[in-house]
């Protein structure tokens, strides 16, 4: 199931641009139906840039990453190359066979059996059926699905779904294979045997482009690394020294910009009288954390506060929501048997350890109240980046917590 033979794989980006109709108020893309029969074709909309005047070109043999955060512009480009979509303008040129994972299952048949999957993928990709049947046992024996192989598809879990698509992509062995964050899911073993195969296609003279918020797994895995922000080409080089400057970048985020992201109200001082809380902070290695935070490292969260006036069961609540308005955890001191003293200033640690979070933004809360209700809250919002590369999914769980709180005496 080789690639198109004797053709030089290369791609060449020229002035690209991507603009998208969005209906206001977050409804989605324009539909000129919907408008129609909602008798409202007036409906407003506004235009969102995810591409901006890119260029570059990728040569034979090449191994390219892109990194950068959500919102930059990643899955975008590569939609367009794989020509899923089409540009608003400039123009992309591609030499070879290209075959995108862009979903986890996206490439796959629910109703049809993974055997069944593969031969259907070979057909689409232009293999005659002893092209196809060549290659079905090693297709097989690489996704390590065993028996579950002549089962539908529908019954797959998701890394399950991730290894035979990869597989089918892997042996199909097309001039330019491109990969969407797809060997996130799935254990170790197989994403590094995955990273080896990956090396062996590049190895033939293919080229290969992998998008992954693991930047270990970038350096290890690329030759080459372009970063994307906010729909430009920030910086096209080599994978080490695009990583480092990306970290660097996300170390000196404006915390001020993140927080515009919730788009959420500032939560008020609501009874100054009875106590507040001063500060929220981070610590992660060893050093206050400003607006970043690394997955899979400890972090000490500090809550300071005082309390003016002896109330009944002071109490502080810890919560963390997502960037798209998700709760994803939430915790009371009360519930860790510590408690506050009945005034006076006090300070809460809470160790995590370790930290378990998938990469995004996050907003951090803390909210200290008592019988009557809500004292104080303050809140901070940060981004999650992943340094090493996580396996196994995105996780969104995290170990239980240590909490305690301490009264301050004064000096």
């Amino acid at each position: 199931m080789g690639g198109q033979g004797g053709m030089s794989a290369s791609i060449r980006v020229s002035q690209l641009s991507k603009t998208f109709a969005l209906a206001e108020h977050g409804g989605g893309p324009v539909s000129l139906i919907d408008a129609l029969r909602s008798g409202r074709p007036e409906i407003k909309h506004r235009h969102v840039r995810a591409l901006s005047d890119m260029s570059f070109e990728i040569g034979e043999g090449e191994r390219v990453g892109i990194i950068g955060r959500n919102g930059a512009g990643k899955t975008t480009l590569l939609s367009l190359i794989a020509g899923i979509a089409e540009p608003s303008s400039g123009s992309i040129e591609i030499e070879g066979d290209v075959h995108a994972i862009l979903t986890i299952g996206a490439v796959l048949r629910e109703e049809a059996t993974g055997r069944e999957n593969i031969y259907l993928d070979g057909a689409i990709h232009g293999k005659d059926a002893s092209q196809i049947e060549a290659h079905v046992e090693e297709i097989i024996a690489f996704a390590e699905l065993g028996e579950f192989i002549d089962r539908p598809v529908r019954t797959y879990s998701s890394g399950m779904k991730a290894r035979l698509a990869f597989s089918m992509a892997a042996f199909v062995d097309p001039d330019i294979l491109i990969i969407d964050e797809t060997l996130s899911v799935g254990d170790a073993f197989f994403a590094e045997k995955a990273q080896r195969r990956m090396k062996e296609i590049a190895a033939k003279g293919r080229i290969v482009m992998l998008v992954s918020h693991g930047l270990a797994s970038i350096v290890e895995m690329c030759d080459r690394c372009l970063w994307l922000d906010q729909g430009r080409l920030v910086m096209d080089g080599k994978p080490k020294a695009v990583t480092d400057a990306y970290l660097a970048s996300s170390e000196q985020q404006d915390e001020a910009s993140l927080a515009a992201k919730f788009d959420s109200q500032e939560l008020a001082l609501r009874r100054p009288e009875a106590g507040g809380l001063d500060r929220l902070g981070f610590v992660q290695d060893g050093k206050p954390v400003a607006a970043t935070i690394a997955a899979f490292m400890p972090l000490a969260i500090e809550v300071a506060g005082h309390l003016d006036a002896a109330g009944p069961t002071p109490d502080v609540e810890l919560r963390i929501l997502r960037v798209d308005g998700r709760l994803i955890w939430s915790d009371r001191l009360s519930l860790h048997q510590a408690a506050l003293p009945q005034a006076g200033p006090f300070k809460l640690d809470v160790a995590l350890e370790p930290f378990l979070l998938g990469v995004n933004l996050y907003r951090f809360e803390a909210v200290l109240m008592d019988a009557q209700g809500p004292i104080d809250a303050v809140h901070r919002a940060l981004e999650v980046v992943d340094e090493a590369g996580q396996f196994g999914g995105v996780p969104l769980l995290f170990h239980p917590p240590v909490i305690t709180a301490t009264a301050i005496k004064d000096a």
